[in-house]
């Protein structure tokens, strides 16, 4: 038994890595939600979550490098902390383009269920973000 748990365990680890690396490969499940406490929205549904991650870590950042902290995980949950640091290239979640450079610390915390992921909490300062984008005081 402990084995099993123990390969779990690590498919979740893969699984919560490739959020921010591939988020396509990732075992969503179709009732996935998303829970961004930054912003306080909720995100649901494969596709949405899918769209919402890519824009950030796919599509928004360019020169893009992540750090990963802590990546933490069991049979039902992982938790992956990392700082990400690239340049603002494209519009997203509303904001316009800046061509910026940004450093922001991320927390997610997934819990899984039949080895998808059905909850994601999404943690990181949106007043840090914005002011590294010129967007906020």
């Amino acid at each position: 038994m402990q084995e099993r748990q123990t390969q779990t365990a690590l498919d979740n680890r893969q699984a919560v890595l490739r959020l921010v690396t591939d988020v396509t490969a990732v075992p969503l499940a179709d009732d996935v939600v998303l829970q961004d406490f930054a912003q306080s929205i909720t995100i649901a549904g494969r596709r949405a979550v899918t769209d919402f991650i890519c824009a950030f870590f796919c599509r928004a950042f360019a020169e893009m490098t992540l750090e990963i902290n802590t990546l933490l995980a069991d049979g039902e949950t992982a938790t992956l902390s990392l700082v990400l640091a690239g340049r603002h290239i494209a519009p997203f979640w509303g904001m316009p383009c800046t061509g910026r450079h940004v450093t922001l610390s991320l927390a997610l915390i997934c819990r899984f269920h039949a080895g998808q992921i059905v909850y994601i909490e999404w943690y990181y300062d949106g007043g840090t973000l914005l002011r590294q984008l010129g967007l906020a005081l």
